[in-house]
């Protein structure tokens, strides 16, 4: 029988299968429907509020990662069975939006949505992060990572551009209901694999357990004492610190793009997300793939700076253009809405490859999800900062001063080296 751990082609396939099914949905929300809603009248302010409501979950990986590592049900497998109930949480909270009707005026309730749909999808890839640390071999873990990214990011522009397309021309609810019926489509798949070897598909299927199959609970504070042990050592310290600061201009650029290219550059919101979901998406894939090859080649660290680097460096320059030019040319604002992604994508995968080299001790699942959080943590403190930075700047002064806040980060890559936590790992 074919099993994750004994085909590769399997498993490959089924994390970038579930990758896309966390793309998907994300998409959407976050390009398409903020977008739509510009269109009706929502500011910066809110949508950076939806989009914090959206990120949010996603700092709850620090604490689903001891629980996963702790409730295990080993006989369907160590981490299938959270994946299935993730996913059947996301299909629900679908179907529940279905049920409201139109609620795109109600932007609290929206955003409750938001975030409920997203404590499901955090749970599904931290479950995916895990099961990726479980079953790829060390030399797999770059352009794996990059393939695992890249189909999310696939998943990503279908749902900006197919749903956004779908929402301008036939309303929330039935775009909600094909997003919905896609998910139960891919739940099938997890449904029927098996991770390892003697693991049943379900738990009435034939088969003899296996020892490894007795013990599924441990206690959570074992693997927090490993955690803090783990990050006390100073690679680990300061990439943490890398991270938390310098995704911070994701944030900030993710609330106040949708409404930025619609009130004042004039973008319908269709158009944003087909070019988003489009010319957009192929360039982040690209950015996907080759951020993991280059990683392996020339360094984890140095293609995670260059990555997030050179997202800086142009949104940067994206906000010296607004503040000095009467009118952004065309080119321009067609360059920054697909070119940015491309160097976020580098930076994204080569920092997957580093942590996941960095994540270490009987906590190394939780570690890895933990590095993972801190980026989304990151994410959330800069949605929380549109309002404030845009009450005092404008909105081309606050691209510059996020640059200059998201390039200082620059002085902890030397402390960032893995190769004593690789040492460590070979011996333990």
């Amino acid at each position: 029988m074919n099993t994750l751990t004994t085909n590769k082609k399997l498993r490959i396939g089924t994390l970038c299968i579930l990758y896309f099914a966390q793309g998907f949905p994300w998409g959407f929300m976050v390009t398409a429907l903020l977008s739509f809603l510009a269109s009706k009248g929502l500011t910066m302010i809110e949508s950076g509020q939806l989009t914090g409501m959206a990120y949010l979950p996603w700092t709850f990986k620090i604490f689903w990662g001891p629980v996963i590592d702790s409730f295990t049900y080993k006989i369907l497998g160590r981490r299938r069975p959270w994946i299935l109930f993730a996913q059947f949480g996301m299909a629900l909270t679908l179907i529940s939006i279905i049920f409201m009707g139109d609620i795109t005026s109600n932007i609290s309730l929206l955003g409750w949505m938001f975030f409920l749909h997203n404590c499901f999808a955090s749970l599904q890839d931290v479950s995916c992060d895990a099961l990726a640390v479980d079953i790829l071999l060390p030399h797999e873990q770059g352009k794996v990572n990059g393939a695992m990214w890249g189909s999310k990011i696939i998943g990503t522009g279908i749902g900006a551009a197919v749903m956004g397309t779908l929402l301008v021309s036939n309303g929330l609810v039935f775009t909600i209901i094909i997003q919905t019926v896609l998910m139960f489509v891919i739940m099938a798949f997890p449904l029927i694999i098996i991770e390892r070897p003697g693991d049943r598909r379900f738990p009435w299927s034939k088969g003899k357990k296996s020892s490894e199959h007795k013990k599924s609970i441990q206690n959570p504070l074992i693997i927090l004492r490993e955690l803090v042990r783990a990050f006390s050592k100073r690679p680990c310290f300061f990439t943490a610190l890398f991270i938390l600061l310098s995704a911070m201009n994701q944030g900030v650029n993710s609330g106040i793009l949708p409404v930025f290219y619609n009130t004042t550059l004039g973008w319908d919101p269709d158009k944003y997300s087909q070019v988003v979901g489009g010319p957009g998406t192929m360039l982040e894939f690209v950015g996907a793939i080759l951020g993991g090859t280059l990683a392996d080649r020339f360094g984890r660290r140095k293609m995670f700076y260059l990555g997030w680097g050179s997202f800086s460096i142009l949104s940067g320059i994206f906000g010296f253009f607004i503040l000095t030019l009467q009118e952004l040319p065309n080119w321009f604002q067609f360059f920054y809405l697909v070119a940015h992604p491309f160097f976020i994508a580098i930076g994204t995968v080569s920092m997957f490859a580093l942590t996941m080299a960095l994540s270490w001790s009987k906590a190394s699942a939780t570690m890895f999800t933990s590095y993972m959080a801190i980026s989304n943590l990151s994410v959330v403190i800069g949605t929380n900062l549109i309002g404030p930075l845009t009450g005092t700047f404008s909105t081309g002064q606050v691209y510059i001063f996020m640059m200059l806040v998201c390039l200082s980060p620059i002085i902890f890559l030397k402390s960032m080296n893995p190769k004593p936590i690789l040492d460590i790992k070979s011996e333990y």
